[in-house]
This record gives C-alpha cells, sequence and structure tokens, in this order.
C-alpha cells in the first residue's frame, strides 16, 4: 500500500483502494487463437456430460463482454436432419438466466447480462443440420500412381522391352498400366466410340505424356508399339467400365439422368445414345455369344504373358511349360478345361517321341505352335504382345537357313576334295616307293642265290 492508499503488487503497479476488480476468466477455444486447428467456436465440446439440443439457451457459455459476439449465420435445419449434441456446463460455468448463480470473484453488470441473453437465444444457436442421406459404399478409390510419384521425382522410369515383343516384362509393367491408365481418364476425349476414331493429334498428344514419363527408345518400332497398344487397350478397358456402369441402371432414361463423375455431362451423354441404339445392341450381343465359345483360357490373372515368358527364361523353361503354367489352376490342382488338359499331353508326347539331345526349346517352340496351330497376324497361346512371325518372313529365314546349308555342304565337299587329292598323293608316292623295294629285293636275290634258298627253306 502506497502514500495514497492503492495496493501495490509485484509490478509496482496499483489500483484504487475500494473499487472493484473483476478477474478474466477463461473460457477455454473461446477465440481464434486458443481453439485447435480445425474447431469451430460452437463445435467446441468439453469433456462434460453430452445431451441433445434443446431450447434452453442457459447451457451455453457466455462471450467475454470485452470483445464483440461472434455473429453466426442462423442455419434452420430441416424436419429430418439430424441435431447436433451440445455440452452440459461445467459446474464453475456462468449460467446467465434466471436464477443463474454468480461467482464470488466477479461483479456482474445488467447490460451485459441482457447483451449475453440476447447472443445466446435459440434464433442465434449456430447448428449445422446434417441432411439423412444413404451412405455411400466405401471401397477402393481410384488410383492416385503414388509409387509412380516416388520413382518420376529421380527421372523417368525405366522399362524392360524384349526384341519381338511389344509389353514391358520388368517389375515396372504395372506402374506402366496404371499410370497409361490414369492419362487415358485424365487427358483423352472418350466421346470417341473407337481408338480407330480417335484424331492422331489427340493419338499424338497422349503419346508424348507417356514419353515424358518413361524411358522409351523411340527409334524401335517395338518400343511404339508398346505405347500405342496399352493407349488402345485402356481406353477400352475405360469404355466398358462406363458401359458397366450403364447397365447398372434400371433403364436408359435412368442412366442419362443419373450419370456418372468419371466423364462430363455431354460426353455421358453421347456414349449413352451409343449403347441404347439397336446396332450396338445386336453387336454386343453377337461378341458377348462369341466369348461364350473360347473354350481355352488362363489363368496368368493382371500378369502379361511377357513377364512370365521372361521368368520362364530365368528358370529354364520352355513354351512347353509356359503353357502349363498359363493354364494351371493352383487352386483346384488341375487344368481348367479337359480341351486344355488334351493339348497339354499332346505337346508332352510330341516331345516324349524325340530323343533327349533333340528335346531343346528351339524344338519345343516348333511343337507349341504345331499342337496350338497358326493364325496370321498372331501367336496362339503368346497372347497380342508377342509380335508373330508372318509367314514371308518365314520363308525368308528358311531359305536363308537353306542357303546357309549348301554353303556348309560345299565347304565340306571342297574340304573332302582336297582330302582326297592329298591320300591320292600320297598313294602314288607309296606305291613308288613299294616299286623301288621290289626292284632292290629282286637285284638281291639275282646277286645271291643262296640267300633265296635259305629264305625258300625258312618259309
Amino acid at each position: 500500500m502506497n502514500d495514497r492508499g492503492e495496493v501495490v503488487g509485484d509490478s509496482g503497479r496499483g489500483r484504487p483502494r475500494g473499487r472493484a476488480f473483476r478477474g478474466r476468466r477463461l473460457v477455454p477455444y473461446s477465440c481464434r487463437a486458443r481453439r485447435p486447428r480445425g474447431a469451430r467456436i460452437s463445435s467446441y465440446h468439453s469433456p462434460g456430460d453430452v445431451e441433445e439440443a434443446s431450447s434452453d439457451d442457459s447451457t451455453q457459455p457466455p462471450s467475454h463482454p470485452w470483445e464483440p459476439p461472434c455473429a453466426a449465420n442462423t442455419l434452420v435445419a430441416e424436419p429430418d436432419s439430424v441435431t447436433l449434441p451440445i455440452i452440459r456446463p461445467e459446474p464453475d460455468r456462468v449460467q446467465i438466466g434466471v436464477n443463474a448463480p454468480t461467482e464470488p470473484n466477479r461483479v456482474t453488470s445488467p447490460t451485459i447480462e441482457a447483451e449475453h441473453a440476447r447472443v445466446q437465444t435459440s434464433e442465434d444457436i449456430p447448428t449445422e443440420p446434417v441432411v439423412n442421406q444413404a451412405q455411400r459404399r466405401r471401397g477402393r478409390g481410384p488410383a492416385k500412381c503414388t509409387e509412380f510419384e516416388k520413382l518420376r521425382k529421380h527421372g523417368k522410369v525405366l522399362l524392360k522391352i524384349n526384341n519381338g515383343e511389344t509389353a514391358p516384362c520388368c517389375s515396372n509393367a504395372n506402374m506402366f498400366t496404371t499410370r497409361l491408365t490414369w492419362i487415358v481418364k485424365h487427358h483423352c476425349d472418350m466421346s470417341y466410340p473407337r481408338w480407330s476414331d480417335v484424331p492422331q493429334a489427340h493419338k499424338d498428344e497422349l503419346i508424348d505424356r507417356v514419353r515424358g514419363d518413361f524411358e522409351l527408345d523411340w527409334e524401335l518400332e517395338n518400343h511404339r508399339l508398346t505405347v500405342t497398344k496399352q493407349l488402345r487397350k485402356r481406353f477400352n478397358a475405360f469404355h466398358h467400365e462406363l458401359h458397366r456402369i450403364y447397365l447398372s441402371y434400371a433403364n436408359h432414361d435412368e442412366a442419362l439422368a443419373n450419370g456418372t463423375v468419371l466423364v462430363s455431362p455431354l460426353v455421358w451423354v453421347k456414349l449413352c445414345g451409343r449403347w441404347g441404339s439397336e446396332a450396338f445392341k445386336k453387336i454386343s450381343t453377337k461378341n458377348r455369344e462369341n466369348r461364350k465359345r473360347l473354350i481355352i483360357n488362363h489363368t496368368a490373372g493382371r500378369k502379361s504373358f511377357v513377364r512370365i515368358l521372361e521368368e520362364k527364361r530365368a528358370e529354364s523353361g520352355n513354351l512347353v511349360d509356359f503353357f502349363k503354367e498359363t493354364h494351371w489352376s493352383k487352386k483346384n490342382s488341375k487344368f481348367l478345361s479337359p480341351a486344355t488338359e488334351d493339348k497339354y499331353k499332346d505337346m508332352v508326347g510330341k516331345l516324349d517321341n524325340l530323343e533327349p539331345e533333340q528335346r531343346t526349346d528351339e524344338t519345343a517352340a516348333v511343337v507349341f505352335r504345331e499342337v496350338l496351330g497358326h493364325r496370321p497376324g498372331y501367336s496362339r497361346g503368346l497372347g497380342e504382345m508377342v509380335i508373330p512371325e508372318s509367314t514371308r518372313q518365314r520363308s525368308l529365314a528358311r531359305e536363308k537357313e537353306y542357303l546357309a546349308l549348301i554353303e556348309k555342304h560345299k565347304k565340306d565337299a571342297e574340304s573332302s576334295k582336297s582330302e582326297m587329292e592329298a591320300m591320292k598323293a600320297n598313294m602314288q608316292l607309296l606305291l613308288e616307293r613299294q616299286a623301288e623295294t621290289d626292284r632292290l629285293l629282286r637285284a638281291f636275290f639275282a646277286a645271291n642265290p643262296s640267300a633265296s634258298e635259305s629264305l625258300r627253306e625258312t618259309q
């Protein structure tokens, strides 16, 4: 206490004696700086008990008198909306209203209480109605190419594409397919019914996006075919996905009304017009019937045939082993169909008829093609990602083999001829020496008759 009758604290400042001191009470999360990130003042709930909202406004904590009350937009809940839970006040909080307890160290003011009562009326309580809507089925969302983005930060993604194949056979093959699917869904105009109808300028734009993400040798034909074939397949697969959404609706009008978020409304209307036509339904029915006629299916799943071929090469396997790997059901421990089993037994029987030294990979490939047959422009049993050998190429290859064989026989004949000439020369020399030896023996025996008589006696 100083000479003027003021109470002095540690800070040296004082207040006049007899003046009421109004302490500030801490209200958690009452302002922007003291509430948790992302929470609204009206949505804050203390650890107290929770009860449903009612018309009693005294349960709301008062605002600070030294700051203006927060203006809240009034939202009127619909009849079917869900009421939000609010918090029952803690015992130490002040309730403004009739018979509200007053804190012992707090001086209240009628003006302040009136202002609080006006702010805390039922019309100004901020509410956020939640409309009862059908919960959407939770499932796997669209691919975001997360693994691709991790690798793309360090440069273009590497791909391994063997000669004679039009698909990657490395571990990044799935990433390549996923990325091209993402490019088609986000940058391709799906209003065209077929990939062949897409303008070349639009195709070039998609190809440039792919070349910007993956390491490709654009001078090689199979690398170019890898990109174009995969874009075509992803385009058709996305069309198939959209068509399945169209078929999931009860009728054509419902499909037009609801649509899908995967494409724009204009594209969806154009696609629905095509799918609802009688010509498309006729083609679709015919293709469905043709699909049912397939008697030999495979068990490779998402893994491409070229990747399985690469694995079999690493294991020193041939095409006959590859056929069993792609048509054998591990779950049922048998082939998918009797026709598949007959094809495999035919291959094994042809190989067993050969000598052990003749059972090479080339021979197995020949047997594989003989059993499955040949179709122009397609390698049966290997899929479309393996470039087939055309008849002209096969004829040229056989002609080269024949020419090489003829050259080999000519060289063998020339070497045999030279050897024969050398043998004749040696034989002539040997005959001459033998004649000279006979002449000397005759001269010796003519000069020594006794030697010839003793020789006869010994014989």
